[in-house]
């Protein structure tokens, strides 16, 4: 694509890159127009040729993109999930609701975007990356600033780097923190923010001094295989605040598909507080996940419901995975997208932070408990109370069927099911 010749539709959502987006084109000769999210889009847009549009207007939303003979369309910018009680769709999103019910029972965010995609190209639009748009805003080798990664941040950056590229084809998130050689947090549902906050909390709780502390690395890149043009990794100077906050050493972001947004702020930042951002070329190809058969062994009186066979083969493959780096203590997965993933948080914390995400009158998530983790009646007493359909327990080699008694009680007392499964489909756990 000639920059002169790009007439792109933005959808815009919140924050600073719809705007960079915007001036990046248009800087290189390029048209815009954008359809600014009603209630989620920056004010300062209005500068550019636009229309404010509700999230269920698809209809419209695609009639004043052709009106302004826009073929080409990127949606960028931070947008909150969608209620459908405030929607007020048109005829568009109405005759497309096949479509995306589809796509939201595909499960996982990448499965959602996926539709999304398809869903705008059955209208004859192409969606672009930011990559095909504006490269200059992706992330360059090296580092950013003043600031570059010692020989010890770079084996924590190799590790978070292997652990995406292993985790990806379950569609688990795109950033991780290595410390030492030691995975600190996998991304969740909560997203980056989030997971450095957490990262800080069990410092602090542990006594660390994050103040005076930089040791660990805030590693980002897509998983393989994704589909970047919806949702590609970004950082940006509220990344840097927290990986400051949390004691880290600083950023690694893959190079050519980690998005640098608000650069100049985020570098600024980053040089004052003494961390690095830096760019890396190293992918860390996905390994071979194993395929044997998941066979779980039922302990209480319910059965895995067939609903959610799906759910408990993907999460005993994960846990898998994630006791090949080491780490795992508990995972939640709710419909086919996974919630949170526990590292160095008890199975209880997993899901207290699971919870909110979690349809607790529907039933539609499993919980996955590692092999070091104690499964007692508190922690099921809670996850029936959040609406767990029911819990695997995780064996690795010579481990054995030791939850009974009063665990099962409380299991069949509140309708869950409760199995054990071993974590690599090539060991016998019993």
């Amino acid at each position: 694509m000639r920059a002169a010749a790009i007439r792109l539709g933005i959808i815009a959502g919140g924050g600073s890159l719809p705007i960079e987006i915007a001036r990046s084109v248009t800087g290189r000769g390029g048209r815009v127009h954008v359809l600014m999210i009603e209630g989620e889009a920056d004010e300062a847009l209005r500068t550019f040729p636009h229309d404010t549009v509700n999230w269920a207007k698809l209809g419209r939303a695609i009639r004043i993109l052709k009106r302004n003979n826009i073929d080409d369309l990127i949606m960028v910018g931070r947008m909150s999930r969608p209620s459908f009680r405030t929607a007020r769709p048109d005829f568009g999103f109405i005759r497309s609701l096949p479509r995306i019910m589809r796509a939201l029972k595909a499960g996982g965010d990448d499965a959602v975007l996926r539709g999304v995609v398809q869903l705008f190209e059955t209208r004859g639009l192409h969606v672009r990356s930011i990559g095909e748009v504006a490269p200059e805003l992706l992330m360059a080798e090296g580092p950013l600033g003043f600031h570059a990664p010692l020989p010890a941040d770079d084996a924590d950056i190799a590790k978070g780097m292997s652990l995406v590229a292993a985790l990806g084809p379950f569609d688990i998130g795109q950033a991780v923190v290595v410390a030492g050689g030691k995975v600190e947090a996998i991304e969740g549902a909560e997203g980056t923010d989030r997971m450095l906050q957490r990262v800080r909390d069990l410092r602090v709780a542990g006594d660390v001094d994050v103040e005076t502390l930089r040791l660990g690395v805030l590693v980002k890149r897509p998983k393989p295989g994704q589909d970047t043009r919806l949702d590609l990794p970004a950082i940006g100077p509220e990344t840097v605040d927290g990986v400051v906050a949390a004691g880290l050493s600083g950023i690694a972001g893959m190079t050519g598909a980690v998005l640098a947004a608000n650069r100049f702020e985020m570098v600024e930042r980053a040089d004052r507080a003494q961390v690095f951002v830096a760019g890396t070329s190293f992918a860390a190809p996905a390994p071979a996940i194993p395929n044997g058969p998941i066979e779980p062994i039922v302990f209480g009186g319910k059965s895995i419901p067939l609903e959610r066979a799906r759910d408990v083969d993907k999460g005993v493959r994960i846990m898998g995975v994630l006791g090949d780096f080491a780490t795992g203590s508990a995972l939640v997965i709710a419909g086919g997208r996974v919630i949170a993933v526990g590292t160095r948080e008890s199975a209880a914390d997993v899901l207290r932070r699971a919870a909110p995400y979690v349809h607790s009158k529907r039933r539609n998530a499993v919980m996955f408990v590692g092999p070091r983790e104690a499964l007692d009646e508190p922690l099921m007493r809670a996850a029936a109370a959040v609406g767990i359909s029911g819990v695997i327990v995780i064996f690795g080699r010579g481990d054995g069927a030791a939850h009974k008694g009063p665990v099962l009680e409380v299991a069949d007392r509140f309708g869950l099911f409760i199995a054990g499964a071993a974590a690599d489909p090539r060991v016998a756990a019993f």
